[in-house]
């Protein structure tokens, strides 16, 4: 099973498999994303805002709870794809806006 995974309006789209970590997918899309901490969590350089499909993500863990991130906001380091379905990502570094339309 894969999710289609949406980087903001200029990186694409693809397919990654259940499991893959949102800094993992977002490397496979050459979209750029910050990672600074190496993906330790500490950093906050790949924070990514869920567009659409935040249903299809594991939990928010301590690490992520810790960072205090606004509402809708998670680390792509820490965060992996565990439903299949449709996940749309957006963070200023990409342009445009953080509308599922755009």
């Amino acid at each position: 099973m894969v999710v289609r995974v949406r980087f903001g309006r200029d990186f694409g789209e693809l397919s990654v498999p259940l499991g893959t970590s949102l800094l993992a997918a977002a490397a496979r899309a050459q979209a750029p994303l910050g990672n600074a901490c190496r993906a330790r969590g500490v950093c906050r350089a790949c924070a990514v805002q869920v567009v659409e499909g935040a249903e299809l993500l594991n939990a928010p863990g301590e690490l992520e709870r810790d960072m205090e991130l606004e509402p809708g906001w998670r680390m792509a380091c820490q965060t992996r794809v565990r439903a299949p379905g449709r996940l749309h990502l957006w963070t200023p570094h990409w342009g445009g806006s953080p509308t599922a339309e755009d």
